[in-house]
Formats: structure tokens, sequence, C-alpha cells
């Protein structure tokens, strides 16, 4: 997990500092942060990053809409959808949209590498 870089995207602080410290608890040393739509599709686009983790439910976007932004900026990215919501519509609506992976808030270290493990496994 060491040599990956991942975009952290959530509009609330403490959420974003929980996933940065389970990101960082399983080996993840390049973690960039943005709050916003705009900040994410710019950090894409430059980084390239190997994983995003997206927030679902945001003010300015929702992430199944900026799920397909990030595919068209970053192709090869994986991406997990990160959400407090268990309800089983917004899992289905996150495969749908091809989502590569599903995290429920409060995120574990040990379902988050599982996650990203699986989503590595799997050929883009």
């Amino acid at each position: 997990m060491q040599a990956l870089t991942v975009l952290v995207v959530d509009d609330d602080d403490l959420s974003q500092s929980v996933l940065e410290g389970v990101l960082r608890n399983i080996g993840c040393k390049t973690i960039l942060l943005a709050d916003d739509a705009n900040t994410a599709l710019h950090l894409a686009k430059t980084h390239q990053p190997d994983f995003v983790t997206l927030d679902i439910y945001m003010p300015d976007v929702d992430g199944w809409a900026l799920l397909k932004q990030l595919r068209q900026a970053s192709p090869k990215t994986r991406i997990i959808m990160v959400t407090g919501s268990n309800l089983p519509i917004d899992f289905e609506k996150s495969m749908d949209a091809r989502a590569d992976g599903y995290c429920i808030k409060p995120v574990l270290p040990d379902l988050m590498k599982k996650a990203m493990r699986n989503a590595l496994s799997r050929q883009k």
C-alpha cells in the first residue's frame, strides 16, 4: 500500500481526517485531500491517483455524479465509495455506477485494506 497515491474526497473535515488516519494506518504514504468536486477533479487530473475514496453525499455534487467525472479525468483510478449511509439502495446505485468498492463510515483499517486489495485484484 505504500506506493499508492490516494485521493480522499469528503466535505466533512472530521471524516476526511479519520479516513486519512485509516489510510496511514494501512501504510499509504501519499494522501491527497479534497472537500469539493472542483478540487477533487483538479487533483485527479494532476496526480492520477491509484485510488479515490469518495463520499456519496456532498453539497455541490453527489458522489455518483463525481464518480463519472473522475472516470473521465483519471480513467485508471480505482474508486471506493465511502458513506455513512447503510441503505441498500446506495450500495446498489454505487455498484451500478461501476464503483470499485464500497465502505460504510466509520471505516475500519482492515475493511479499507480489503476493499483496496479487492479492487487491485480486478482487471481495469
